[in-house]
């Protein structure tokens, strides 16, 4: 050999190489390279443990971790790509949105545009926006409206927080959202239309699986379009054409 044990002695300053410990042998190995390369025959000595129970040479080894960060390298490539068609979406979906509530005339299209909107969203098995009923609101008979105690009394977290609610629900409440659904509703997300701290109305998403919509799911997507859609309809509450 060229190089051997001793030469690893000799680098570090050691009496005896059983006493190099793990980072010892580490940072020699990270500073030398080659010394596999011109220490071929002791590379061909050496096996590791295999998850399967059988002995792997050090390169079969190199060659699987090498495989495995490929692996996962791709995998966070697909998830980077995912996340920018999901944002591309949503901004799709807020922009259009937008669009159509400005040209919204009264209350009534703002409801009907922005329940139209939501359900064709593909993870969206229904849509509900409820108005908070007020003296002298004037809509049209399909806009469903409820009172502010009513919506308190089922409704508590959503008021009190001003955000998104998400996650599975009793059958009782389901059927209360979603009266003329005919899908069965597993998993909702409550969204405040707010103006300020005032809660306008109640947005509505159901879907069919118990765990889409779910306590881990991000909500800023929903929370915006409630602020977006409380602004409108504020404008239109304190403005009547």
């Amino acid at each position: 050999m060229s190089n051997d044990y001793s030469t690893v002695k000799k680098a570090q300053g050691l009496e005896d190489p059983a006493q190099a410990n793990a980072k010892q042998v580490i940072d020699y190995l990270k500073k030398n390279r080659n010394f596999f390369v011109d220490n071929a025959d002791l590379l061909a000595e050496m096996s590791l443990p295999h998850e399967s129970g059988k002995a792997i040479s050090l390169l079969e080894r190199q060659v699987s971790i090498l495989r495995d960060r490929g692996i996962e390298a791709r995998q966070k490539l697909n998830n980077l790509l995912q996340n920018a068609r999901n944002n591309d979406h949503l901004f799709d979906t807020t922009r259009n949105l937008v669009l159509s509530l400005l040209r919204s005339r009264d209350i009534t299209e703002i409801v009907n545009y922005t329940q139209d909107q939501l359900s064709d969203e593909a993870n969206v098995d229904a849509c509900e926006l409820i108005l908070v009923d007020r003296p002298g609101l004037q809509v049209a008979a399909s806009v469903r409206l409820e009172s502010t105690q009513t919506l308190k009394e089922r409704f508590s977290d959503v008021y009190r927080l001003k955000r998104t609610h998400c996650g599975a629900m009793g059958q009782e409440q389901i059927e209360y959202l979603f009266p003329e659904s005919k899908k069965s509703i597993r998993s909702t997300a409550l969204c405040p239309i707010v103006d300020g701290s005032e809660v306008l109305a109640l947005l509505v998403l159901g879907n069919q699986a118990e765990s889409y919509f779910n306590v881990n799911l991000d909500t800023l997507f929903l929370d915006f379009i409630g602020r977006v859609v409380g602004a409108i309809l504020h404008r239109e509450l304190t403005n009547p054409q």
